[in-house]
């Protein structure tokens, strides 16, 4: 027991001298007022009472003394803040402590707890008055001055710390921490590490043992093993799937992973599970994705995880393909159809952008500059030197090269072949061959047209033929029934070269008229990476413009807005550059071109973290640095308040008071109520017509905003904070005086007296009685406008089915209301000018639409003025302000220009359902004019 009690201590010990009051409160409670006494009024009574007698109070009673003396310590006893345990971090002399926080992709998935401890680690600095320092192990493009501070002055710093897309450079950290605390004479360090080696992590720990010339003493807090990040090393096309590799840092047991594959609303595509077993670290799964849906695709994930390592965004490369066509012959343009790339180009044209060179000298050098998936070229024998140099380094690093065979490529070709030629062609059912023209023989299992149905009606009437040789067999994707080759392929550097041995249009076959010819191109396709995934296009490119940053990834695997300090990559160095802090993992955009920059996890690396030695202190997260009973204390305090108040009342008589008082007034009621005189629904109505003639008289003193009460804590205190910035606004701004905004219970409130009444739609809305939307609807018909806000406009697209619940709440609520029919506010329409000139209309977000009720003949509105407006910018929380005037939550993107606009549309929406048509009415142009001095 004593050694418990010696590991309690106070954070505020000052406080502590309080407790030499309580003899001082001892002596105060000693005596009590005495308790009423009730005497009878007979009037010869008093005549005995007139004699003066002296009183003397009560005794207070013992109990009583002893509770009121412990409630008294109690709240000193918590003012002191006592704090217990955690003495085992700390040396007895109270030294420097530096606290080392890895906060790479890897500490996202607990990060929590990291900053739990780090606020406990304070809390202990401070009752110590101990001076600290906390360093980070992620790169930065600005690194802030390491020392030593009190520990009150570290908050700040804890407060900004937050997980980076990035791998902690453990090494540079460390040359900074020698720099620093090299030299001092003596030093605890506490390493809050993520539980990943990434083969630094002994050296990192004998390099902090070794700071204060060798003389500081380290612990290691990690999480436990079974808690550590899960993470994505690679994802890639592969046979028309996406092979993925899934990474752990442990092998203790068995573990289930889940990926998704999500498109860019949010919804899911695929889900596979992953199955590591009790000695697996690594595993690779095939995401079966035709087509269509991998065009959509726009992130792969490992679910729960939420740290940027688990996740692989997908850009450009994976979706549509870029496409160059060019051709040898010089047909006349009213013959399409005897075009060689007329069937080629109505083959592709669904599935990728077909780009064709221009006319002059270097026509095919200018598609690859501007980056293609595959180049088609139609009877071409030898490519022109102008252009050849280029084919081929395009070719070398990562390009599909398709050729149809044709009269120039019979009579001659290069070495951009995938094998060798022979002269001249083969004629088929000529005067002069003894053969009839052939069909197609079936695919082989290894040919990338398997799979495929063959048209019995296509037939070959001539051909290129290869010459034989031994890798003949291997480079055959497809043939004809007498065994000679039909399409060839072979590899060049990364890339890879396809030949059609017929031409691209009917001469030589019909193979371009049936739909195996269009299922054919669309697998090689496949094949062919995304626009601007390998080295050549970008060496074309030169130094064209850079990609520009777009969208970036945090560490919790979320895609932020880009930091203010990040550069543009340059097209050269894309495929170089990997995530840092002046080139964050994230989108980033170069004339209409997505590209994606990943983390990808070194799997040499990812391992717990091994045995760092017996001098070495191992600490995990489920232990707190020091523990504060405070708030234990308080409730006890209370509760002896709540006791010490009954015991009061008790001896005060207050209850046979009550009792009289209670009990005479059931008498009265019961008279009454027996005599008639009073409704039997006057007890229920009372106090409701009370807090009903309240409300009306708050609401009609003078014009109010209102918002709707949902329930939600959060979203109600939200929208009254919005409302009451944008109060603040119009009466700087404009004529109007409004008061405070009012919120409004929308089944038991009069809504009449309100001119707009804002509604945050959320998910999860209770059914709106029918006489609420009786009332709804009146209130709406008579001239009161909604502003609907489903605040899910920088969401929604991620919502499974695309609608996010929000909407769908909406829907269900309009679905029983008689509106008329909405469109997008025109650009003619009286919001676009009641006060303010505008055409958009932000919130926080400046995704989404603001809806009226449209105009035209049908129009019903009451005044000019919609009944309804419907948006989804989230709009409360741009104009929110807290209680000193400032703006409660960040708007984005646009930042505070975007929150100005925001407060715009505020005032031009209350304007004009204050105002109605006024600013569109004709009869007043002539006097607006006058004013304007035109």
């Amino acid at each position: 027991m004593m050694a418990g009690l010696a590991s309690i201590t106070f954070a505020f010990p000052a406080a502590l001298w309080a407790l030499l009051a309580l003899p001082v409160i001892w002596w105060l409670l000693r005596f009590t007022p005495p308790k009423p006494r009730r005497v009878a009024f007979p009037p010869f009574r008093l005549l005995l009472n007139l004699v003066s007698k002296e009183e003397q109070p009560d005794h207070t009673p013992w109990w009583l003394i002893l509770l009121r003396l412990t409630l008294a310590a109690l709240i000193i006893l918590a003012v002191a803040r006592p704090l217990l345990g955690g003495n085992e971090l700390w040396d007895d002399d109270k030294g420097p402590l530096l606290i080392v926080v890895d906060d790479g992709w890897a500490a996202a998935r607990d990060w929590q707890k990291r900053i739990d401890y780090l606020d406990a680690l304070l809390g202990s600095g401070e009752q110590n008055g101990r001076q600290m320092a906390i360093a980070t192990t992620t790169l930065r493009s600005r690194y802030p001055d390491l020392g030593l501070e009190a520990a009150r002055s570290l908050r700040s710093t804890v407060s900004a710390l937050a997980p980076q897309a990035l791998e902690p450079d453990r090494p540079a950290a460390l040359e900074r921490l020698k720099r620093a605390f090299g030299g001092i004479e003596k030093l605890e360090v506490i390493w809050l590490a993520d539980g990943i080696d990434y083969r630094t992590g002994l050296d990192f720990s004998e390099g902090l043992s070794k700071l204060a010339n060798g003389s500081a003493t380290l612990a290691v807090v990690t999480p436990p093993p079974q808690t550590t990040a899960a993470a994505l090393s690679s994802a890639t096309i592969d046979k028309g799937g996406v092979k993925v590799v899934a990474l752990r840092a442990h092998a203790l047991a068995s573990r289930t992973l889940m990926l998704r594959a999500l498109a860019g609303n949010g919804r899911s595509l695929v889900e596979q599970r992953v199955d590591f077993g009790p000695d697996s670290l690594r595993r690779e799964t095939v995401l079966n994705l035709p087509l269509e849906l991998r065009n959509e695709l726009a992130r792969i994930e490992i679910a729960g995880e939420r740290n940027a390592g688990a996740v692989k965004l997908v850009d450009d490369r994976w979706k549509r393909k870029a496409v160059g066509i060019a051709t040898g012959a010089s047909l006349e343009l009213e013959q399409p159809l005897l075009s060689p790339l007329y069937y080629v180009t109505r083959a592709l044209e669904p599935y990728a952008e077909l780009r064709e060179p221009a006319e002059e000298v270097g026509g095919i050098s200018d598609l690859l500059a501007g980056g293609l998936s595959m180049l088609v070229l139609a009877d071409i024998g030898i490519i022109p030197a102008s252009s050849r140099e280029a084919i081929v380094d395009w070719v070398e690093n990562g390009g599909v090269l398709v050729r149809f065979a044709g009269p120039r490529l019979a009579g001659g070709h290069d070495d951009l072949v995938p094998v060798e030629l022979r002269s001249g062609g083969r004629e088929l059912g000529s005067a002069l061959s003894w053969e009839e023209p052939q069909a197609i023989a079936a695919f082989d299992a290894n040919s990338p047209f398997a799979g495929l149905s063959i048209d019995p009606d296509v037939r070959v009437r001539r051909q290129v033929l290869a010459e034989p040789s031994a890798e003949l067999p291997e480079r055959i994707w497809a043939g004809l029934q007498d065994g000679t080759p039909l399409i060839t392929a072979a590899p060049r550097g990364k890339g890879l070269l396809v030949l059609f041995h017929v031409t691209a249009n009917s001469d030589w076959s019909s193979l371009p008229l049936s739909g195996l010819f269009v299922d054919m191109l669309r697998r090689v396709l496949d094949i062919a990476p995304g626009v601007g995934s390998k080295d050549s296009s970008n060496a074309v490119a030169g130094a064209a413009s850079a990609f520009a940053p777009s969208r970036a990834l945090n560490g919790y695997g979320e895609l932020t807005d880009m930091p203010p300090d990040v550069q543009p990559i340059p097209a050269s160095e894309i495929d170089k550059v990997k995530p840092s802090p002046l080139h964050p993992a994230g989108f980033y955009l170069r004339a209409g071109t997505t590209r994606a920059l990943n983390i990808y996890p070194s799997e040499a690396g990812f391992r717990s973290l091994p045995s760092l030695g017996p001098q070495v202190r191992q600490l995990n997260y489920g232990l707190s640095a020091a523990k504060s009973f405070s708030g234990e204390l308080l409730v006890a305090a209370l509760i002896l308040f709540l006791i010490d108040t009954l015991a009061a009342m008790t001896l005060a008589g207050v209850w046979q008071r009550l009792r009289l008082t209670a009990g005479t007034a059931a008498v009265v009621l019961a008279v009454l109520l027996f005599a008639g005189g009073i409704p039997s629904s006057l007890a229920q109505e009372h106090s409701t017509s009370s807090s009903d003639d309240a409300f009306a008289i708050e609401a009609t003193t003078t014009t109010r905003l209102a918002y709707v009460i949902t329930g939600d804590r959060a979203v109600d205190d939200l929208s009254l904070s919005g409302l009451q910035g944008l109060t603040t606004i119009l009466k700087q701004r404009t004529a109007v005086e409004p008061g405070d905004p009012m919120g409004v219970n929308i089944e038991r409130d009069e809504i009449v007296f309100f001119p707009l009444i804002y509604w945050p739609v959320t998910g999860e809305a209770p059914q709106v009685s029918p006489e609420a939307l009786a009332k709804i609807d009146k209130y709406m018909k008579n001239g009161g406008t909604i502003l609907f806000d489903t605040r899910d406009a920088a969401i929604a697209i991620f919502s499974p089915s695309g609608i996010s619940p929000e909407t769908q709440s909406l829907r269900g609520l309009l679905a029983n209301l008689d509106i008329p029919p909405i469109e997008p506010v025109p650009e003619d329409h009286v919001l676009t000018k009641s006060f303010y000139l505008m055409q958009t209309f932000p919130g926080r977000s400046n995704q989404g639409q603001l809806w009226v009720e449209a105009q035209g003949e049908g129009n019903t509105t009451t005044d000019g003025v919609t009944s309804i407006i419907i948006g989804s910018n989230d709009y409360a929380a741009a104009w929110a302000v807290d209680a000193n005037g400032a703006p409660l939550l960040p708007v984005s993107p646009g930042g505070e220009d975007q929150r100005e606009f925001a407060y715009r549309t505020g005032v031009n929406i209350v304007m004009y359902a204050l105002t109605g048509n006024y600013k569109s009415d004709q009869v007043h142009v002539p006097a607006l004019l006058e004013r304007l001095g035109q």
